[in-house]
């Protein structure tokens, strides 16, 4: 069934309905607001890492603390939350549902959207790992916890400003040559042009009633790479210089939404990992932070009466591309990943793909849609074209991370993420987006809802 589930809610009025207990409704206005808070949640030394097959020593330091960041919306109707968190994808499907479940019933908090930065500088997260071996992962749930806890008790009422820049700091690290090939670039320090790439700061700013920054949410898409398979220290990367810096700068809390970094690289990436490569790694944050600073200053308002909450819900299921039991396949896997990684690709494998694809909309101006995994860049790129809603942001590595999603070109072409390293079906990245501009058409009154069944 290509699309086996949906849930729409939303609130339509402008002057909201607030729950005023059990007995009935009060027809006061809230305007909007919002709680942030900070947890670390830097692991214990001597864990697996993840984001290089290569990479097989244990961790053995910490080059700058690992962060949970959430923060909570509340219309006076409904509650939404992300959670962006500085590892290389969400945690595991059951710790989120269970976050989710309690923060439904004892916050009152709709929605969450879990979504990682991507580094490679941080822990493997593999549910199968015995509590024993991984008493991080508990705490990690309930850190979590904490932190979206936290954020719903510190709400205050704000007022929202967007604002655009550029960043050069990324690239395509995929070469099509003349003859059709394709080669890996995977280091650019001499910044050789190679497109496409979305180089787009998108920020989304949010004040208090004294004027001051509360959070500032930027939106940009590279992987954060600079550090390669020989860092064996914990890292949250250039995300994490880059929100340091604009905090210390403007004030607030600063958090990071990875887009579309599928096939983009940070230009500077030293084949050694020393405090060299980490200051490298801080000239990348940096670059990136003074863009947002400069950013800010010259935001434009969202109109105030607008800001209502809605989101919207949906699974579309995939199919996978390779059959895992085809000896060259087997193959493959088994000699670039291991043994161990492909039996627990066999264990793990449910028959469908189920791609969650979430839509957070803040009035009629701001929407932020989530796609489950590694996608490339020509997808964030077509979803802002596309958008009916003004302020469109494509969130990467959301809920899930079902690898690479490739174009359906950049599939025919090869290389590393579009022919290998990918395993959803060719055209899945192509639906999904579909998908998402068809409910975005939906929430903005172009189109009529499906029917219930």
């Amino acid at each position: 069934m290509f699309l086996n589930k949906f849930i729409l809610t939303f609130a339509s009025a402008s002057i909201l309905l607030v729950a005023g207990g059990k007995g009935g409704m009060s027809t006061t206005a809230h305007a909007l607001e919002i709680g942030v808070a900070t947890v670390d949640i830097t692991p214990p030394l001597g864990m697996p890492m993840r984001g290089y097959a290569s990479r097989k020593e244990l961790s053995n330091g910490v080059w700058d603390p690992l962060y949970a960041k959430s923060i909570v919306f509340d219309d006076g109707d409904r509650r939404a939350s992300f959670v962006i968190l500085d590892l290389i994808g969400p945690p595991p499907k059951d710790v989120c549902e269970r976050i989710r479940q309690r923060a439904e019933q004892e916050l009152q908090i709709s929605t969450i959207l879990f979504l990682a930065v991507h580094t490679h500088a941080g822990p493997d997260l593999k549910p199968d790992l015995p509590s024993k071996e991984n008493p991080w992962l508990p705490t990690l749930e309930r850190k979590i916890y904490d932190s979206i806890e936290s954020a719903a008790s510190s709400k205050t009422p704000v007022t929202v400003e967007t604002g655009y820049g550029s960043a050069d700091i990324s690239y395509d690290r995929r070469v099509v040559n003349p003859d059709g090939t394709v080669t890996m670039l995977w280091s650019n320090p001499d910044r050789k042009e190679n497109t496409p790439v979305d180089q787009t700061v998108g920020v989304v700013g949010l004040k208090g009633t004294d004027g001051k920054w509360v959070a500032i949410l930027v939106h940009y898409a590279c992987h954060p790479v600079v550090f390669e398979g020989s860092n064996l220290k914990y890292s949250a990367e250039f995300p994490g210089v880059m929100r340091n810096y604009v905090e210390e700068h403007l004030g607030g809390a600063c958090l990071y939404l990875q887009g579309a970094c599928g096939e983009i690289n940070p230009y500077d990436r030293p084949r050694e990992s020393n405090q060299e490569t980490y200051s490298i790694m801080r000239q990348t944050g940096i670059a990136l932070g003074k863009e947002v600073v400069h950013i800010a200053q010259s935001m434009k308002p969202v109109e105030k009466k607008s800001l209502t909450l809605r989101t919207h819900q949906y699974v579309t299921d995939l199919k996978y591309r390779y059959d895992l039991k085809d000896e060259k396949v087997k193959e493959f896997y088994i000699k670039t990943r291991g043994q161990e990684y492909y039996e627990r690709m066999i264990r793990d494998r449910r028959p469908v793909i189920e791609a969650e694809t979430p839509i957070v909309l803040l009035g009629d101006e701001i929407a932020w849609v989530g796609f489950p995994g590694e996608f490339f860049d020509d997808f964030q790129i077509a979803v802002r074209k596309r958008s009916p809603i003004a302020h469109t942001f494509f969130l990467g590595y959301c809920n899930d991370v079902f690898s690479y999603f490739p174009t359906i070109q950049a599939a025919s072409e090869g290389g590393y993420g579009a022919s290998y390293s990918t395993y959803v079906e060719v055209g899945a990245g192509e639906r999904l987006v579909d998908n998402a501009i068809v409910r975005l058409h939906m929430l903005a009154g172009n189109l009529r809802p499906f029917p219930e069944r």
